[in-house]
């Protein structure tokens, strides 16, 4: 692979900063405007149907829908990218512009229905399902593209390590590099990020908040599409462009 590695590894890094400030964003948006359900983290609507099974009161069907349509995000990228990549076609641009229009596509629905004020029901509904299968289609491809410490929507585990970071090292083991560790930094930043921007663009209705963060996502695509040397690969596995 030609070129700086360490600064195509940045450059990752940002598209990857710029993707998770949309999955915080997007989860901002459905949680307080469409329904208390989340479209990226699945683990929250788990819960929430938990709670329905306990308490009669808790709503479920907007997290129920919400997890459906997560699993179907999943199985759509999952067929899409084993398809390309049998016929050796490149893969993550492409799939990083259907999540972006796939998200336009929910905030064009709320305004086209309901301009900048809070839909109802059914749009609700066919917010959600979209942005929630855009978030599993988006999991799907993080997962293929093998980004350490960077999978944009979940921070459970990069948290834990992010904290061992500033703790001393392990007497066996030295510090990593900065590389690493800025990138667990970015990814809990990322999510703080998206959600307190999700939750200030509602000021604008949930609908142009919607297109505003679909617009995030498809910049983010514009601008790994321009430099063909980036490989969303971490360092030590054989080249392969996704």
């Amino acid at each position: 692979m030609k070129g700086d590695p360490t600064r195509q590894q940045v450059r990752i890094a940002l598209v990857l900063f710029a993707l998770t400030v949309t999955a915080g964003a997007v989860d901002a948006v459905t949680f307080l405007a469409l329904g208390h359900a989340f479209a990226a983290l699945a683990t929250g609507n788990v819960l929430l149907l938990g709670f329905g099974a306990a308490r009669a009161a808790t709503p479920v069907a907007r997290p129920a829908e919400a997890l459906a349509a997560f699993t179907v995000g999943i199985a759509a990228a999952h067929c899409v990218i084993t398809r390309l990549e049998r016929r050796g076609r490149r893969w993550f641009v492409r799939a990083l512009v259907v999540e972006a229009g796939t998200m336009l596509l929910a905030g064009l629905v709320v305004i086209g229905t309901s301009g900048t004020r809070a839909p109802a029901e059914p749009v609700t509904a066919v917010a959600v399902v979209l942005l929630a299968a855009a978030m599993g289609w988006r999991n799907r491809v993080m997962l293929e593209a093998r980004i350490p410490d960077m999978p944009t929507t979940i921070m459970q585990v990069t948290l834990v390590k992010a904290v061992m970071d500033v703790l001393p090292p392990r007497p066996a083991g030295a510090a990593e590099p900065v590389l690493p560790r800025a990138r667990r930094l970015a990814t809990v930043l990322g999510i703080f990020v998206g959600g307190l921007a999700g939750a200030l663009l509602l000021r604008l209705g949930p609908g142009p908040a919607l297109v505003c963060i679909a617009g995030l996502s498809g910049c983010a695509a514009v601008f790994y599409a321009r430099d063909p040397r980036l490989h969303p690969l971490p360092a030590g596995h054989a080249e392969k462009e996704p």
